[in-house]
């Protein structure tokens, strides 16, 4: 389907041009290229960076309380493996095939 797509773009005529040749006329325009430069100039300067900044400070609170939060529920769920409670004894019955360990 994609080198249908491809080839058609590239031979098909659309009026004076493919669909290709339209897309690279509009690239090479004047406009283009001033929004090109704009988005360019915006995307790298100070006060961009200055707005990614504030965001990941905004966001650090949230991302640390979810980290212990995952950390948490990982040992409170592995906790019943250590001590032998009901997480451990199903384990141990399953991989004994349900027989009890004598003693």
């Amino acid at each position: 389907m994609a080198v249908f797509v491809v080839w058609c773009g590239t031979t098909v005529k659309l009026g004076e041009h493919t669909c290709l040749g339209h897309v690279t006329r509009i690239w090479d325009s004047e406009e283009t290229r001033d929004l090109r430069k704009g988005i360019r100039d915006k995307a790298t300067s100070e006060g961009t960076k200055e707005l990614v900044d504030d965001i990941k400070e905004e966001a650090e609170p949230v991302v640390e309380r979810a980290k212990r939060g995952w950390e948490a529920g990982v040992k409170e769920a592995t906790k019943g493996d250590a001590k032998g409670g009901a997480a451990g004894e199903a384990k141990a019955e399953k991989e004994t095939d349900g027989a009890k360990p004598t003693e």
